[in-house]
């Protein structure tokens, strides 16, 4: 309820600037305002309320390093060329990738991996070489984007799918478990 009577009281008060207004002094030498003619009172001119409209801000370009990639030729070729496409892998849980790209890669490039569709955003680096750990057992697609210093993409890898096996402790060709024979 306060709130809603505060409200009303600022928009007579606003009001009230652009209305004619009335000022008095009583009995007791309390000087009085009001919007309503008093016994008295003299007509008070209220100039109209100052105002001020910032100018829009003017329009700077930002302070952006031209990227080698902006002066250089795009990558022709941007390939994984480790691990093979459906190599398969032994006991393992972690692989190592390598990526080509011609031309080499430039500086201020980075390469981001990608591992079953997540970006390794932890493993982003200037080295076409990086290892995806942990690895589990299955089918995996490995691929890897490289990023100029601004972060738009210069190239995109095709998907590499690759296998890892794990050796079962269940069956009885595993090498954890004691032959003997019957």
């Amino acid at each position: 309820m306060r709130f809603i009577a505060a409200v009303v009281m600022l928009l007579v008060s606003g009001l009230a600037l652009a209305a004619t207004v009335y000022k008095w002094v009583d009995e007791n030498g309390v000087t009085h305002y009001s919007d309503q003619p008093h016994p008295g009172a003299q007509k008070v001119t209220v100039a109209a309320p100052q105002t001020y409209s910032a100018p829009p801000p003017p329009a700077v370009a930002p302070a952006v390093k031209a990227s080698p990639a902006a002066s250089g030729p795009a990558y022709k070729t941007c390939e994984i060329f480790r691990p093979t496409a459906d190599e398969v892998f032994f006991n393992v849980t972690t692989v190592t990738a390598k990526l080509s790209t011609d031309p080499q890669l430039r500086e201020g490039d980075k390469v981001t991996p990608a591992l079953d569709g997540k970006r390794l955003l932890d493993q982003a680096s200037a080295a076409t070489e990086f290892t995806l750990n942990p690895v589990y057992r299955g089918t995996h697609t490995v691929l890897a984007e490289v990023t100029d210093s601004l972060n738009k993409v210069l190239c995109t890898t095709p998907a590499v799918t690759f296998h890892v096996r794990q050796a079962s402790t269940v069956t009885p060709q595993s090498p954890t478990k004691a032959r003997t024979k019957p």
